[in-house]
């Protein structure tokens, strides 16, 4: 498997299991059945795509590389901490909006590092990005929109 490939397949394989984590982490304190939908949705996103990474990884002989524990402990403390005096849905949304727009930026970094790769692998982490603003767009729904007295 060339450079190119493993990188970019590492990038959607680890802005996966982000997603999957941090989604995981914020669940429990979402309330309102709508948003905990829309988060089931992009968990469900994440899970399909670090599935997909970690299978043609395996072609390869290779196996992905997982968050590792502080990486983990670090996002789970952020979440924790951002959701400490504020659960609202607007805060949750807003939360999961600056946290799949980080994903974003770091993936399509990766697509600029990474135009030698397969067009299947290329296509799917442009799809995966497609898929993640089509989130971002959804989340917006429940940001309130603030206006001065």
């Amino acid at each position: 498997m060339s450079k190119a490939n493993k990188e970019l397949l590492s990038g959607i394989y680890k802005l996966a299991k982000t997603g999957i984590e941090a989604t995981k982490a914020v669940l429990p304190k979402t309330e309102g059945e709508e948003l905990k939908h829309e988060l089931n949705e992009q968990l469900c996103d994440y899970s399909d795509a670090a599935a997909w990474a970690e299978k043609e990884i395996i072609k390869d002989g290779s196996l992905p590389k997982d968050l590792n524990v502080f990486e983990k402990a670090m996002m789970w403390g952020s979440i924790q901490l951002h959701t400490l005096t504020e659960v609202s849905p607007e805060h949750i949304a807003e939360i999961m909006i600056n946290g799949t727009t980080m994903g974003i930026v770091d993936l399509s970094k990766h697509l600029g590092t990474c135009k030698d790769a397969d067009e299947h692998i290329y296509k799917y982490a442009e799809d995966f990005i497609k898929k993640e603003e089509h989130h971002i767009e959804n989340l917006k729904v429940f940001l309130r929109t603030f206006s001065p007295a």
